[in-house]
């Protein structure tokens, strides 16, 4: 099973719509079975054994086939969201992460996608799951009061789902809607510029358009900092191709092009009449994308 995936847009406003936090981590499924779970990432990958602070849910679960929906997140100390936390800890320091779970598609081998959004909520809230390692957050009603108090407090957005909506794995729904204060975009590194006192300048970027290439969206230098270039350089070495991957190709003649596999996000005031990003700043890198996600998903607006 896939997750379902929310739409960027804006915030809507009605009684039929229920509002919940947008979460800076990693989108997880937890299928638990007879007290024992698999975590899996929207791109499929196995996470099981990264975060071993997440498996002992199944315990509180009943024994029939269970899905859970939620986001690994780290809590930094004044308790907000923190990727770079999540990043850090991944596999290394186990207890770190927390699975925020907001959705239940399958309880005890039962089917629930068809069931309408609020009929899910309350099976999930009727688990009780408040753990160590995971927990159940709240929900809202009032869209525009969660929308403002996000912004104040730093925190990422807000996601709002329409109360009547079914799970639809695998599919970015407008019944879901997404609405971040930052606009980020996860694109595809294709090359780098050299320079700057830590070796590279900038990072040549863009988006999958068909096959293995990419349409060009810049360069981003800004937000890239001396232990992130460090941490850079080996990948990008390990990508090196003669050929750029970008189509129409920029005019970069110092630039080193790589395979395009690796996925960053960024952040923007959105894009030029060339479509190139306004003033884009490296956040980080996304482990957890791949450049088919971003095809397949339209994940380039989170």
């Amino acid at each position: 099973m896939r997750p379902m995936l929310a739409t960027p847009g804006a915030l809507p406003l009605s009684a039929q719509w229920a509002y919940e936090l947008k979460w800076d981590g990693i989108r997880m499924l937890v299928t638990c079975t007879a007290g024992s779970a698999v975590l899996t990432s929207r791109n499929g990958v196995d996470h099981t054994a990264r975060w071993p602070e997440v498996g002992p849910v199944a315990a509180s679960l009943p024994p029939g086939r269970t899905v859970l929906d939620g986001e690994l997140v780290a809590f930094d100390e004044a308790g907000r969201p923190s990727f770079s936390i999540l990043m850090a800890a991944r596999g290394r320091a186990p207890g770190v992460a927390t699975l925020c779970v907001f959705d239940v598609p399958v309880l005890d081998g039962q089917d629930l996608t068809g069931r309408p959004w609020q009929e899910r909520r309350r099976a999930l809230e009727g688990l009780g799951l408040q753990g160590v390692g995971w927990r159940t957050p709240d929900t809202f009603d009032d869209g525009s009061a969660l929308l403002a108090a996000t912004a104040t407090q730093g925190l990422e957005g807000v996601v709002a789902k329409r109360r009547s909506s079914p799970y639809r794995p695998g599919v970015r729904s407008r019944d879901w809607v997404k609405v971040a204060h930052r606009r980020t975009t996860s694109v595809v590194v294709g090359g780098w510029q050299p320079g700057g006192a830590d070796g590279v300048r900038s990072l040549v970027v863009g988006v999958p358009i068909e096959g293995d290439r990419l349409e060009p969206l810049g360069s981003v230098g800004s937000g890239l900092s001396g232990a992130e270039v460090a941490a850079l350089l080996p990948v990008l070495a390990q990508l090196d191709v003669a050929v750029s991957p970008f189509d129409p190709a920029p005019d970069l003649a110092a630039a080193h092009w790589v395979e395009p596999l690796l996925v960053v996000d960024v952040e923007h005031l959105g894009h030029t009449q060339g479509r190139q990003l306004r003033q884009p700043v490296f956040v980080r890198v996304r482990p957890d994308l791949t450049a088919t996600d971003l095809i397949s998903s339209e994940e380039g607006e989170l």
